[in-house]
């Protein structure tokens, strides 16, 4: 009985963590942005959900803790700054949060975050946007290297993005259901792991087959295009080019028909068979950690209920 309260907690508090974040998300369109010293940004945020009264811009550098720059009401006005943030403006324009640094120097490099405070059943806690990395450089941005495999058993896919610069994008997971792109279904899992200036993601579909794997596409985001680019598998079993669907933006490179992930990977593959195994173990130590949280979140719910009882 103890055990079934501990997973029906679990899953109400995960449950109430979902809807809280889709009713009040706060969006940051741009994922990098690539600048030279002595030049102007503006990082913009959009608040689609309840925050109180105060919009907060947070900096964030590797190897450091995170930095409130300033905060400005919803309604607008002139923010509050915190001391050694002179260079930082704020505004409110039509609905949208703009953070403004004014003459770019190497040491604004950062990762930047808009935050507010959220009421949610007599709960509050401080929402964060995605953040928006901020690059001082010289050099141009450049689109990624993408390659897709597909497993022996024709479920899984992996998304490989490599050689691109800055070292941030966005991946997602569409699906072509033989009108229009749609966003994947959430039953189906997919997971995002980062390392080494490369960036891929799983996705395990419901259904096997390659007709089924051709269905799906790896929407990859990048500063180095301004049009989000979309990949799938174009070769079949039987050697056969798959035209429907949306264009497919090149380069591309498939995976083609092996009998499992490594072999996928040949001399002319962007990607070695090393790299390739240590994503998969990557992916795995990612599971691992899950389990662990879950174990851990668990444990914590069934102390608290054997206090209040």
């Amino acid at each position: 009985m103890a055990l079934r309260r501990i997973f029906v907690s679990a899953l109400v508090t995960a449950l109430l963590f979902c809807f809280v974040s889709a009713q009040a998300d706060l969006d940051q369109t741009n994922i990098t942005f690539t600048k030279t010293v002595k030049k102007t940004v503006i990082i913009s945020c959009r608040n689609a959900g309840k925050c109180n009264s105060h919009l907060h811009w947070y900096q964030k550098k590797d190897g450091s803790a995170m930095e409130r720059i300033l905060y400005i009401s919803l309604s607008g006005g002139k923010p509050v700054r915190e001391s050694g943030f002179e260079k930082f403006d704020a505004e409110v324009v039509g609905g949208t949060y703009r953070l403004r640094i004014n003459d770019l120097e190497p040491v604004h490099a950062a990762t930047y975050y808009c935050a507010c405070w959220v009421t949610e059943g007599g709960y509050s806690y401080k929402l964060f946007g995605p953040g928006t990395k901020l690059v001082v450089s010289d050099r141009k941005p450049a689109f990624p290297s993408v390659t897709l495999y597909h497993s022996p058993k024709k479920r899984e896919l992996l998304c490989v993005a490599r050689d691109m610069f800055p070292d941030v994008l966005k991946m997602t997971w569409k699906k072509w259901d033989g009108s229009k792109l749609q966003d994947v279904n959430q039953k189906i899992p997919t997971t995002i792991q980062e390392m080494k200036g490369t960036v891929s993601s799983l996705i395990i579909s419901e259904k096997s087959g390659m007709e089924e794997l051709r269905k799906y596409r790896c929407q990859v985001v990048h500063e180095g295009n301004p049009e989000a680019q979309e990949y799938k598998v174009t070769s079949t079993d039987a050697g056969g080019i798959d035209n429907s669907g949306p264009s497919v933006s090149d380069p591309v490179t498939c995976g083609p028909k092996t009998s499992n992930y490594s072999s996928a990977v040949s001399d002319a593959d962007p990607i070695t068979k090393s790299e390739l195994l240590t994503i998969s173990l990557s992916y795995c130590m990612l599971i691992l950690k899950s389990l662990t949280y879950f174990g851990t979140m668990s444990v914590v719910i069934y102390k608290r209920s054997r206090q209040t009882s």
